[in-house]
């Protein structure tokens, strides 16, 4: 495709994934909630590289997977998405989907059988004020290491290629514009 580009520049393609594809017709794995209530990372791991497979075969290269968000707050209409509410749990699933869908050592990215991991969202988006979507998360530094940058944490340790910034502020900053968030914990 690259070389058929008037740029020479192929094309990127990524999906949601996160509990499995999300399209018609598509297997999915059960809620991250429920995942996170059988605390079997080495089952995740298994799925997510089933996950992986299938989109690789569809000429995916990117899935974006939600496995950073902390449930906080019950009335959140997006708590599925999380594994619950320990940051040990969501390290340690957030590990497990990312070497699945990209191998041990992104081994299954370089053989071309796996794809890019892309974690979401970071950071702190479960607990937006009255569990609503995208508001205002109103934590400190502390409250914010310990409980919602764990998950992060392992999963780039573990290779994942990229992380979408999540769609809340934190204390009055936009998470996509946060120069803390994103350069000081995230990149340096």
């Amino acid at each position: 495709v690259a070389a058929t580009s008037r740029h020479g520049v192929g094309v990127l393609l990524s999906e949601e994934a996160p509990h499995g594809h999300q399209a018609l017709g598509a297997p999915l794995l059960p809620a991250n909630f429920a995942i996170g209530a059988t605390w079997h990372p080495e089952l995740l791991e298994e799925a997510s590289a089933a996950v992986a497979a299938s989109l690789r075969a569809q000429g995916v290269h990117l899935a974006l997977v939600s496995t950073l968000d902390m449930l906080r707050d019950p009335r959140w209409g997006r708590s599925e998405e999380c594994f619950g509410e320990s940051p040990e749990l969501a390290a340690e699933m957030t590990r497990a989907v990312v070497r699945g869908m990209q191998g041990e050592g992104r081994a299954r990215l370089a053989d071309g059988t796996g794809l890019g991991v892309v974690l979401k969202h970071f950071a702190a988006q479960g607990d937006g004020l009255g569990g609503r979507n995208g508001q205002s998360a109103a934590i400190g530094g502390r409250e914010l290491r310990e409980i919602h940058l764990a998950a992060a944490r392992e999963g780039v340790r573990e290779g994942a290629v990229s992380v979408m910034a999540a769609y809340n502020d934190i204390d009055g900053i936009p998470c996509v514009a946060h120069p803390e968030l994103l350069t000081s914990i995230l990149r340096d």
